[in-house]
């Protein structure tokens, strides 16, 4: 029963150092996007703004989501610094998710256009993240499912170690 408890505490330890890497992993993904949301009627739009430079990063990211998604009339465009159209589209999804190309240094713009119905928008753009980055979701979804594996083989163990004992 000691070997037992021993192998519950490590797979549960792997299990909650997966949890708090899956929350550091997704704070330094998004620590360097700059958020907005609000409700938006028909003919308005929503500007949000992120200052990049192209020595540090050649792409940026943006992603919009529409709560209550219903057939919405919704435009996404990405200036430049010169407000030069870099990337238009036209939404017809809940969440939508993009890149661009960062030509020149200095304040990029993600113009929301809503032509339909009042809908509630959440959007971001930033630099892309990096590989390193992004592999440390990887990484602590991989040492997640190393602990539920774990956990399974635990819970075997211990039901074959209580039917030998019995026995």
């Amino acid at each position: 029963m000691k070997k037992s408890g021993i192998l519950l505490a490590i797979v549960g330890g792997l299990i909650g150092v997966g949890i708090i890497l899956s929350f550091y992993g997704n704070y330094v993904i998004f620590e360097d996007l700059v958020k907005g949301d609000g409700d938006i009627d028909t003919g308005k739009d929503l500007m949000i703004e992120v200052e990049l430079d192209h020595t540090e990063t050649k792409k940026g990211i943006y992603a919009v989501q529409i709560i209550d998604f219903e057939n919405s009339l919704v435009g996404v465009s990405i200036l430049d610094p010169v407000d030069r159209v870099v990337e238009s589209q036209s939404i017809n999804e809940e969440v939508y998710e993009g890149l661009f190309d960062v030509s020149t240094s200095g304040t990029y713009k993600l113009l929301i256009e809503n032509s339909g119905e009042k809908v509630k928008i959440f959007g971001v753009i930033g630099p892309e993240p990096d590989s390193g980055k992004r592999s440390l979701g990887f990484v602590s979804l991989y040492i997640l499912i190393i602990g539920l594996i774990g956990m399974v083989i635990v819970a075997v163990y211990l039901v074959i170690s209580r039917k030998r004992a019995s026995n």
